[in-house]
């Protein structure tokens, strides 16, 4: 049985991450703070210690090291830029000293398409350029972040497969992501929508997960787009919604957010070449547990 460690395994990817690793037979260590979530994911054991202590303190003895623990969240990009990129590249290079320690890990690292925020590509490929305007905007917090974890990767000699993930929901999305936050508006009357003509390709998170297990041993030292190719506006997004709520809404449209991007749409390309069986639900398909 190959032992895997899975960190921010509480959270939305991890704890579906967990689960599906379990069913394919993976004896599976859960790492997480509970910074957002408080949750016992599927697990063979368990650790509340920040990842930078557990690195620290245990030896590595792992095949596989998934690491989703990052504090994510359009929220925490505005609410406290400073604290979240701190906590996530020092959590970053804590993983990958840890990694270090076995040769015969491997490392598979969640990236974002926060990276390339503001690509006029579309479907934005993964060898696109990256642009940054209004450096000193709290938004890029996160993205930057992710920007130093895949550019150390990719001139390292670790064993590693960077997965850049897209918008991504589930029935156990928090507040600071877009579906659970307009679900919670229809629900408290709150009919302010923003960015209503921006444009997202929503994945469910266990067609996420079902991609990472058919792709993180085959593919490696690459960067590799994990979403949909269904690319539909945030108005269509938040009127599915809240025809699941059995509604009508006349929304109240509000500006973006500072820095929020016009469109979004990956290119699997990469994705389907490695699983050319990959299909991901649509996004009203995807909705039915919400």
């Amino acid at each position: 049985m190959d032992k895997v460690l899975v960190t921010g395994a509480s959270g939305l990817l991890g704890r579906e991450l967990c689960k599906q690793l379990r069913a394919e037979g993976y004896y599976v260590a859960a790492v997480d703070n509970n910074f957002r979530y408080k949750y016992i994911p599927d697990c063979d054991e368990y650790n509340t210690d920040d990842i930078t202590n557990y690195t620290s303190t245990v030896a590595n003895d792992y095949k596989y090291v998934f690491h989703m623990g990052n504090i994510n969240g359009t929220k925490y990009f505005y609410d406290i830029p400073n604290q979240l990129i701190e906590s996530n590249i020092n959590a970053d290079f804590a993983v990958f000293n840890f990694v270090k320690q076995n040769p015969n890990c491997k490392l598979i690292y969640a990236s974002s398409s926060e990276v390339v925020a503001g690509s006029t590509e579309f479907p934005t490929a993964e060898q696109t350029d990256i642009c940054i305007k209004d450096i000193h905007n709290p938004r890029w917090s996160y993205r930057l972040g992710k920007i130093v974890g895949e550019n150390y990767l990719m001139n390292s000699s670790l064993n590693f497969l960077i997965l850049r993930f897209f918008n991504i929901f589930g029935t156990a999305s928090g507040p600071g992501h877009f579906v659970r936050d307009v679900l919670d508006k229809i629900d408290n009357g709150d009919f302010t929508l923003i960015g209503a003509d921006e444009t997202r390709s929503f994945i469910r998170v266990e067609d996420s997960v079902d991609a990472i297990l058919n792709i993180f041993n085959i593919a490696s030292n690459d960067i590799v787009n994990i979403g949909s190719n269904e690319e539909i506006t945030v108005l269509e997004a938040a009127n599915i919604l809240a025809a699941h709520k059995n509604k009508t809404i006349e929304w109240q449209f509000a500006p973006s957010n500072v820095g929020s991007v016009k469109r979004r749409r990956p290119d699997i390309t990469k994705l389907l070449e490695l699983y050319p069986s990959f299909k991901p639900a649509k996004f009203k398909d995807a909705i039915g547990d919400l």
